[in-house]
């Protein structure tokens, strides 16, 4: 793909009916500016009067398009821009002559938000802890959005979140259907006790159809007909995909049902729409009523004359509605009406009213989604329709999606290979399948000679890729499943309410030699399990499903799953090279740096950050100077951050704002007595008044280190000394943020409760033009350093104590009592490294106190412990596997000691103390529970102290 051109020196930014390029000159991209605060009427699209709407924009330019020299950027200011309907590109809106007409976040990543929905305000309160607001009648209202989250639509039972299993629906009722019967939902005495069903109008059942087997294939969302409340019946409004014997469900849709915390009902009759904050006020909230299922539309107007050469770049697309009733396909083989050489096929493909996307595509070709945020969507993310080809998606953060991240649908077996040659890339994809059980990451159905790679899947309910067409196509070539590549994919965590699945997934590809493959290759997947409720085969971590012959798999390592590594149903004569199913795989084979987004990834909040510079200034923009790398002055890595000159800053944005504890390292020379450098984390922009900061300024002082708060730079009791030090900014209170210098806390200043920023180096030009360095820069995804109380610890034995004697801080936890334990639940399974600090006197021979991460609760067997236990040794440190304590080669010191586990390989645990590796073993890959303490009873007290738990990516 071009890449797009950038502006040349003292160009001048112009309206767009104005442009002329004189011949044989070198052109410069024209620009045209919109902005909330512009103006359709008045505006012209210059930067000083900006249009206010994309599509005013769009319809200014197309004269411009036939005699293109150079892209033309549509520059949109930060802000929301609130949609009421879907802004529609189509062949005529396509760049010609080889450049490209790019739409773009002007103000950076992520800024300029296209949205799918208008806010609902005028709360009041209601009844029950519910308020309502009257947003007018007859609107389509199938689902919602809350300070950025999906709210729940008012269900029975009402939904539990399960950090292990947080893309479950669960609680279901389980029916025993009635026998052979497509409309007909049983359910046995009690289970519905107290739903009220005097008026349908709005109910339907959530629906996993069972189809007698307990599958756990596809959901629906279905309108009930009738109630008979004495047969308890339910009947509805049309037929499933599958009998109802067997099934999971649940009832939503009413008033009554709402008196859960975070669920919605609208209704249309009246215009009124309810909702019960967690809050209990409504107080600050941001509630988002979506008024569109398509949010922007690429769709040519053949397949001859398609949409080409429009990009997005680095926006935000969010916010677009469901539908009040789904269902995956036709529900029997022709019942399309269409008259297809391949009938079958009706019910593989999306019905009609279903192929949506927030970002839909049709008859395109050299359409780019770039660096875009695109989340809280009602259907997927992105769709693409039939004939499409040669697009690119990359860098992109996709979450929080109603059905897949990408749904690649093609036409129908025999009737055109016209979808190909697409690229998916280096994009984080997560928290798909919200409203669809049967979502994935990316789908390609009947789609050929697409790229998937480098991205990062996870939390699923079924699959993270799914490639498929249909069974008993003959000859094979009618079939367009083929000849794609999955590579570099790291799947973790999926599956999670679904079976007889797996991550990979495929389906109906192929039965006759020669086979039509698909290349899988360099693929990790881990953390495969369904919640308890399903019943169905255990989902496995590759799975090729009915003719689905041929198909090319090397580098696969799969482990931790409920069911099987590798499963093939009426499939086989793979070709497979070091894959984890099959003996003498390699691990040494496996390029784990190259699996997952790159450093290119341009949204470090999507996952847990870290920041080191091995790869240079990557995820990083700059704010001053010029700034570089340094290979020879490095804290873990490759090369780190060097600050020269009298300024120079970079900085990196969070979409979200968080409250987690951040980490950041600094190399200091105290020969250098005229030096600015800083770091700040923060939530006022990398240049904003607003300063949580800690770092040098000799200014301030010359031998000590600062910190800044606001505007004011006070000295610390910190004493410079040259070498490495770790600067901590730790917001897990949600009241303010400790600020520490090497564990030792120097401040706690409130007013500013998370950050969304990190920005590093010397703001001022004051000819303090010292040298410093930086480097791995981390954020945890979990910290306690108790000095606000136990947090999410909770006492599993004994009662627990705070004492004012911590590492860092004033406050540790401490063993006072024969038996005293204490534990926390972590949200969902972690691949990473945990760390916790403990005090010990070695001068004490009866100690028994261990910290143990690991899975399951705090009495489980699975032990993977590290402490003190004097009745195996006196003398050294004890590391336990699940029942066996043995003595490691790490002598007993008094003082602070850190013990490590680091799940990160996904293969096991290594275990150390203050840096030396005690142990690895296999067995737990992964952990979500930590427990500090002394578990037995023995007459002795371990006073041992705990501190600074965290759990982070290095």
């Amino acid at each position: 793909m071009r890449k797009i051109i950038t502006m040349l020196a003292g160009a001048a930014v112009v309206t767009a009916a104005a442009v002329t390029f004189a011949p044989g000159a070198a052109a410069a991209a024209t620009d045209v500016s919109v902005a909330t605060t512009g103006s359709d009427t008045t505006g012209d699209g210059t930067a000083a009067h900006p249009w206010k709407t994309v599509q005013k924009a769009r319809d200014s330019i197309r004269s411009l398009l036939p005699a293109m020299t150079a892209d033309i950027r549509v520059n949109l200011a930060p802000g929301s821009y609130n949609q009421t309907s879907t802004i529609e590109f189509t062949d005529a809106d396509s760049g010609r002559n080889g450049h490209h007409v790019v739409y773009r976040s002007s103000g950076g990543t992520g800024s300029a938000q296209l949205v799918g929905g208008t806010p609902a305000t005028g709360w009041s309160p209601y009844q029950n802890g519910i308020y309502r607001t009257n947003i007018g009648a007859s609107k389509s209202v199938n689902t919602l959005y809350v300070d950025g989250d999906r709210a729940t639509l008012a269900r029975f039972p009402n939904r539990q979140d399960d950090a292990d299993y947080p893309m479950a629906q669960a609680p279901y009722v389980n029916s025993p259907g009635v026998a052979g019967s497509y409309t007909q939902l049983s359910y046995n005495a009690g289970d519905l006790a107290g739903v009220d069903f005097s008026d349908l109008s709005t109910m339907t059942v959530g629906l996993w159809p069972g189809g007698g087997l307990d599958w756990a294939w596809y959901t629906e969302r279905t309108p009930i007909a009738s109630v008979d409340t004495t047969a308890r019946v339910i009947t509805l409004a049309r037929s499933a995909r599958y009998t109802l014997q067997k099934s999971r469900f649940f009832v939503q849709g009413a008033l009554s049902l709402l008196d859960a915390a975070d669920e919605y009902f609208y209704d249309k009759a009246s215009g009124y729409l309810y909702y019960k904050p967690k809050s209990g006020t409504m107080a600050g909230k941001t509630v988002i009523v979506p008024a569109v299922q398509k949010l922007v539309s690429v769709r040519g107007s053949s397949a001859s004359a398609p949409a080409h050469d429009i990009t997005f770049d680095g926006l935000t697309i969010r916010d677009t509605d469901f539908t009040a009733d789904f269902r995956h396909g036709w529900a029997n083989a022709g019942d399309s009406g269409e008259g297809h050489e391949y009938p079958r096929y009706d019910r593989q493909i999306n019905l009609p009213q279903h192929r949506v996307g927030m970002v839909f595509l049709e008859n395109t070709d050299n359409v780019t989604v770039t660096g875009s945020h695109l989340t809280n969507a009602g259907y997927s993310a992105i769709y693409l329709l039939k004939t499409n080809h040669d697009n690119t998606f990359s860098n992109n953060w996709i979450d929080r999606i109603g059905h897949s991240g990408f749904f690649l649908e093609g036409q129908y077996p025999g009737e055109g290979d016209t979808q190909y040659g697409n690229t998916v890339s280096n994009s984080v994809i997560s928290q798909v399948g919200e409203l669809v059980g049967s979502a994935s990451g990316v789908v390609l159905a009947d789609s050929s000679r697409n790229t998937v790679s480098h991205l990062d899947i996870f939390d699923t309910p079924r699959y993270a890729t799914a490639i498929y067409a249909d069974r008993d196509v003959d000859p094979d070539s009618d079939d367009y499943a083929r000849d794609n590549l999955i590579e570099y994919v790291k799947v973790h965590d999926a599956a999670q309410d679904s079976g007889d699945t797996a991550p990979v997934y495929m389906f109906g590809i192929s039965d006759t030699q020669p086979y039509a493959t698909n290349r899988v290759n360099q693929v990790t997947i881990t953390g495969v399990r369904a919640h308890p409720s399903m019943k169905d085969y255990s989902p496995m971590g590759v799975y090729t499903d009915n003719d689905s012959f041929g198909q090319t798999f090397s580098n696969i390592q799969v482990f931790d799953t409920q069911g099987a590594q590798f499963h093939s149903n009426d499939s086989g004569s793979h070709i497979v090279n070091n894959v984890s199913w099959a003996a003498g795989f390699d691990a040494s084979a496996m390029q784990y740096a190259g699996i997952g987004v790159d450093s290119s990834f341009p949204y470090p909040g999507a996952a847990n950050f870290t920041g080191g510079f091995t790869n240079g200034l990557a995820n990083w923009s700059t704010g001053k100077g010029t700034p570089g790398t340094s290979s020879t002055v490095t804290h873990g890595g490759g090369s780190s951050f060097a600050q020269s000159g009298d300024t120079s800053v970079i900085h990196t944005g969070f979409v979200q704002a968080q409250r987690k504890r951040v980490s950041v390292w600094f190399h200091d020379d105290t020969s250098q007595s005229s030096l600015d450098a800083m770091a700040r984390v923060d939530k006022d922009g990398w240049d904003g008044p607003e300063w949580r900061a800690l770092g040098v300024r000799t200014a301030t002082s010359a031998d000590k280190y600062v910190y800044r708060s606001g505007a004011t730079t006070t000295a610390t009791s910190v004493t410079r000394t040259t070498g490495w030090h770790e600067f901590t900014f730790d917001y897990t209170s949600g009241t303010g943020v400790d600020l520490f210098i090497d564990g030792r806390l120097v401040a706690s200043p409130t007013g500013v409760t998370e950050f969304d920023g990190i920005a590093l180096g010397d703001w001022w030009a004051d000819s303090a033009a010292g040298t410093a360095y930086w480097d791995d820069i981390s954020v945890a995804s979990f910290a306690q350093d108790f000095e606000h109380g136990l947090g999410t610890f909770t006492a599993a034995k004994g009662t627990a104590t705070l004492t004012a004697a911590g590492r860092s801080g004033a406050a540790s936890y401490r063993t006072d009592e024969d038996t005293d334990v204490i534990t926390t639940k972590l949200g969902g399974k972690k691949y990473q490294l945990a760390s916790v600090w403990f005090y010990d006197d070695a001068a004490d021979t009866s100690v028994q106190s261990m910290a143990r991460v690991d899975e399951g609760p705090s009495e489980g067997a699975g032990w993977r412990g590290l402490g003190v236990n004097t009745s195996v040794s006196a003398t050294d440190y004890v590391f336990r596997i699940d029942g066996t304590s043995t003595a490691s080669a790490v002598p007993r010191t008094t003082g602070w000691h850190r013990a490590t586990w680091d799940y990160r390989s996904g293969a096991g645990v290594t275990m150390s103390i203050d840096g030396q590796a005690v142990t690895t073993a296999a067995g737990v890959r992964q952990f979500d529970t930590i427990s500090l303490g002394d578990w037995w009873v023995d007459g002795n007290v371990s006073p041992v102290h705990w501190d600074n738990v965290v759990v982070s990516n290095s």
